[in-house]
């Protein structure tokens, strides 16, 4: 008898070990796919934004000096690029670099979110950020966005944690992002928000994580005070660029904006998240006569931490309405208050299905399926398709013209396209566009040295952010100035060769 109960109990362990690992292996197998998700296809051709990140890839690591924007663009993304050239000299690592760290995003949404709300509602929150299909395409992109919100998300956690030590963390991974993206500035809004909601507990943690953020910043700062002058010139100068230097855009487009970020099913499970505290607190005191007291232990845990997630949510959107330039993008820190809201409604709804009837428990979790189909499975159709695209996008080609036809002492000029010309062809290259208002004045000096312009007809560019998309030099300047040679004509841009002083 003593036998069976000491057999009955090692099973009865085994079976609970077994239990604490099926989350585990879940979150494992969501990671894993959310990384795949995000890593392919392989690109070669990259655009814009991405190729400016690249090439200060290089500059670090190869030491190039033919174009960098460092004065206004944060350096984090680009040295990771430069750690993943330096171990394997292929373009497609920016694309597995890029996953790795986005797919950081998926864990650390599930470690903050087990600790203040459990572990089912953690895993929810991992599906919700490892699938949500403009989640997935953004964190693809060679681009400061998902990165910026992985290190968000991983300051929050650390922030969550007791201890000085877990503080000193946080500060230093609050601001690696604010080096990837500056307007991670912005989160220590909801540092001040969840100090102010517990100040016995998190103020020293608060006042320790601004001290360790100030340290880690410091060289940073004092490399940009010795390159430029100010510690604070590319924040400056970054925040002058999107609201003097770019046509301002309606705040109506944020607002369609967040449409287009979440599925229509994340929405509802946003609604329901924020209609659930209330419920619950109506349901504990309908009694007649019976009020809530002043003091509730479920408001003071997670109640309070939703209410700090939506209030931080709701002040970083009305911030992004004050900056005239906007792109869908820009408000990916939304997907914080969003997506955790949103699984904290879609575990309430997984432990009501559970307790109900088999009939219900079935139907809610073929419905549960088909909504999992329908809103998060469109990431996995690109599997299909071939994991790698070598294919050469027509501004690669120009660049790659370029760099056969010309030499290591001639300047590459161009108004529209100039990172990825200077990634992808290598020679000094010369943005025109800082000019644009003063061009007849200044042209000379500014092209003072030999080598090709560049010329995009504004009816072939697709997308600029221009006060004035009338570039110069236009046709009519460059049919009127001797000092223009046609070298060759592509479908949506012209070369042309340039000799200063004809």
């Amino acid at each position: 008898m003593a036998a069976t109960f000491q057999i009955a109990a090692s099973v009865t362990a085994g079976n609970s070990v077994s239990a604490r690992r099926v989350p585990w292996i879940a979150l494992a197998l969501i990671v894993a796919l959310a990384a795949l998700v995000r890593a392919v296809p392989l690109t070669y051709s990259h655009f814009w934004d991405e190729t400016v990140f690249l090439q200060h890839a290089r500059v670090i690591l190869d030491g190039r000096t033919n174009y960098q924007e460092f004065f206004h663009r944060p350096p984090l993304l680009s040295v990771l690029y430069a750690l993943g050239f330096a171990l394997w000299d292929n373009i497609y690592v920016a694309n597995i670099v890029q996953a790795i760290v986005t797919t950081l995003a998926v864990l650390f949404a599930f470690l903050y979110v087990r600790g203040a709300f459990g572990v089912v509602c953690g895993m929810a929150a991992a599906f919700l950020f490892a699938f949500t299909p403009y989640l997935v395409e953004t964190s693809h992109e060679l681009l400061t966005d998902m990165p910026a919100v992985a290190f968000m998300l991983a300051a929050m956690w650390l922030f969550d944690k007791p201890g000085p030590r877990f503080a000193i963390l946080a500060g230093a991974t609050y601001a690696l992002a604010i080096q990837t993206r500056f307007t991670s500035l912005f989160l220590i809004v909801y540092f001040a928000l969840d100090a102010s909601l517990s100040p016995q507990k998190k103020l020293r943690q608060l006042v320790i994580l601004v001290v360790a953020a100030g340290i880690t910043i410091a060289p940073y700062l004092i490399w940009i005070r010795w390159n430029y002058g100010s510690f604070l010139f590319p924040f400056v100068l970054a925040r002058r660029i999107v609201t003097e230097r770019t046509a301002p855009v309606p705040a109506r487009f944020y607002f369609d904006a967040v449409l287009q970020i979440f599925p229509p099913s994340l929405w509802l499970f946003f609604a329901l998240g924020l209609c659930s505290p209330v419920m619950r607190w109506g349901l504990r005191y309908r009694s007649k006569g019976e009020t809530a007291p002043a003091e509730n232990p479920a408001l003071s845990s997670q109640t309070k931490r939703q209410l700090v997630l939506l209030m931080w949510g709701l002040f970083f959107f009305a911030y992004m309405l004050t900056i005239g330039h906007k792109e869908v993008r820009y408000l990916l820190p939304l997907a914080i208050p969003v997506v955790i809201i949103s699984a904290l409604s879609v575990t309430a709804l997984f432990r009501w299905i559970a307790r109900q009837a088999r009939p219900v428990w079935v139907a809610g979790a073929l419905l549960g399926v088909a909504v999992a189909v329908a809103d998060y499975a469109s990431p996995f159709q690109k599997l299909r398709d071939p994991w790698s695209d070598s294919s050469e996008s027509e501004e690669v080609q120009i660049a790659g013209y370029l760099r056969e036809h010309s030499t290591p002492a001639d300047t590459i000029y161009a108004a529209h396209n100039f990172p990825v010309l200077a990634f992808y062809c290598g020679r000094k290259t010369v943005s025109l566009l800082p000019i644009q208002a003063e061009f007849e004045q200044v042209w000379r000096r500014v092209m003072a040295q030999p080598g090709f312009l560049v010329y995009y007809p504004p009816a072939g560019i697709k997308e600029t952010h221009s006060k004035n998309p009338h570039f110069m030099p236009d046709q009519q300047f460059i049919n009127a100035s001797p000092e223009f040679r046609l070298a060759r004509s592509f479908p949506s841009a012209t070369v042309y060769y340039y000799e200063p002083g004809r």
